[in-house]
């Protein structure tokens, strides 16, 4: 270690490591969008052989200051050894994310890093995807057609008034709907930190979609951290170690599919990503692209090859950014478990948990979550809020 850097003590207190990774600044999202998406979109489209060219942001920030306090630190002291491991990986895992965000434009490093991170399909996964993409449905739970999806539309002002409806009725104290202008058309996000759904102000939803997504954002995202909050380790009321994600996600799709409000699209389109990574990292974006062509529009498929090569700069040579397997696989990963073992539920609601993490809500380390809507339940806020 370089003699200047500062020594950091060998334990910590929880409430002291909680401060410094709350500074760490790592808008992976926002750098990993590229500057100039729309007019290399454009160029694609344009022509039949053009690899798009991405720029990216620089990030600057304070980082490296605060890593150098973590650097050392081995054990938190006033916490169950289990909770003090989790703290420690989290450390390790936010340095790995940083590393990431500023790998950004290289294509080796974006892939190597976030192979490593998030990992890649496995054959079986692949072909399970594979199955998905032929039409092959089975085991799931589509949603059905209904001309009420291109029917009344709902506005900005209308979604806010059934959101609140729904916090009120989760019990989400002091959560609120909030514009924001640094989100998706029709966009609708969970902002963790300041206990808020961000929604693109022009939004325009059906009754349909609205639904979709309550329970996917709301009853999902928002109570996961809800109830992390109130376990006293906040690490768990937001996005943490690298592993949790496959739950996070692939809960969020298992309760739409629950509810009969997963669309044959939205399947698709986590089994294209899935399918996507496996075979796209010696692929460049238009072979890639041009291969997707085969299950998808020219839109659908330029979305798809876009996200497995976003993070790249020159698209015409190799790699991945692999991160988007823990829809699909989080997803079979959930339904595989529930399945097993459907008392996982609730406890899966006590913070933003993995699996393996569940045995501390049977231990007592953290709380189990007190209100957590069943399909029926589920049922009865739409009929209230009028949807």
């Amino acid at each position: 270690m370089n003699m200047f850097l500062r020594k950091a003590k060998k334990t910590m207190k929880v409430e002291e490591v909680t401060r410094l990774l709350g500074e760490l600044k790592i808008p992976i999202a926002l750098v990993f969008t590229p500057t100039n998406l729309n007019s290399e979109k454009k160029k694609f489209f344009d022509s039949d052989t053009y690899e798009p060219q991405f720029q990216y942001r620089i990030v600057k920030n304070k980082n490296e200051e605060i890593f150098k306090d973590l650097a050392s630190v081995k054990e938190i002291s006033d916490v169950d050894p289990r909770i003090s491991n989790f703290y420690i990986d989290l450390i390790d895992s936010k340095r790995e994310a940083s590393d990431l965000m500023h790998a950004v434009g290289n294509n080796e490093a974006v892939t190597d890093i976030s192979v490593a991170r998030y990992g890649k399909p496995s054959a079986k996964l692949f072909r399970n995807s594979a199955r998905v993409l032929r039409g092959r449905y089975g085991r799931y739970n589509l949603a059905k057609e209904n001309k009420e999806r291109d029917s009344e539309m709902l506005g900005y002002d209308s979604i806010v008034s059934v959101f609140d409806v729904v916090f009120k009725e989760l019990g989400l104290e002091g959560w609120s709907v909030n514009k924001s202008l640094n989100i998706a058309k029709n966009g609708v996000k969970v902002g963790v930190k300041r206990k808020e759904v961000l929604v693109d102000g022009n939004i325009s939803k059906s009754k349909f979609q609205l639904r979709k997504t309550l329970v996917h954002e709301v009853g999902t995202h928002a109570l996961r951290s809800y109830y992390g909050l109130k376990s006293g380790f906040e690490a768990i009321s937001k996005p943490n170690l690298a592993s949790y994600l496959d739950v996070e996600e692939g809960l969020a799709s298992w309760n739409e599919n629950n509810m009969g409000l997963l669309p044959e699209k939205s399947l698709r389109n986590k089994a294209g990503l899935t399918w996507a990574i496996y075979v796209g990292e010696e692929l460049s974006f238009r072979q890639l692209y041009n291969v997707l062509l085969g299950n998808f529009s020219k839109l659908g498929a330029f979305d798809i090859a876009y996200r497995v090569k976003r993070g790249l700069s020159d698209t015409s040579y190799p790699g991945i950014y692999a991160k988007d397997v823990v829809y699909f696989r989080g997803f079979r990963k959930v339904m595989k478990k529930l399945e097993e073992d459907p008392t996982l539920y609730q406890k899966l609601y006590s913070g933003k948990i993995s699996f393996k993490q569940c045995e501390w809500v049977e231990d007592g380390l953290i709380p189990k979550a007190s209100k957590i809507p069943s399909k029926n339940d589920w049922i009865d806020i739409f009929r209230k809020a009028g949807i």
